[in-house]
């Protein structure tokens, strides 16, 4: 067996899963967003390189913020804005530009 082969049966995931440093890429698990909501519901948001380790993920802590704040933040409102919300986008562009 090749040295790759060793390393990744001892590791017990594939090379293609794990990026630099051994945190795990791509596309996120039913189970890893379980994980992350749990401990976000139990302690909150913040320290988000701790929330990684504590909650058992194998992410680092910007990929668990990113995960959370775009996707699974429980007050996320997603689909269309409504007629009033895009007034207001207007408005507060026409004042303030792309800040």
């Amino acid at each position: 067996m090749s040295c790759r082969g060793v390393m990744g049966a001892h590791m017990g995931m594939s090379w293609g899963m794990l990026g630099d440093g051994g945190w795990r890429k791509g596309p996120w698990t039913a189970e890893e967003d379980r994980l992350l909501i749990e401990y976000v519901k139990l302690h909150g948001e913040g320290r988000w390189n701790s929330v990684a380790r504590l909650a058992g993920l194998r992410r680092n802590g910007k990929s668990c913020r990113l995960r959370w704040v775009n996707y699974l933040r429980p007050d996320l409102k997603r689909g269309q804005i409504t007629p009033h919300e895009e007034s207001i986008i207007l408005e507060l562009h026409a004042r303030w530009g792309n800040r």
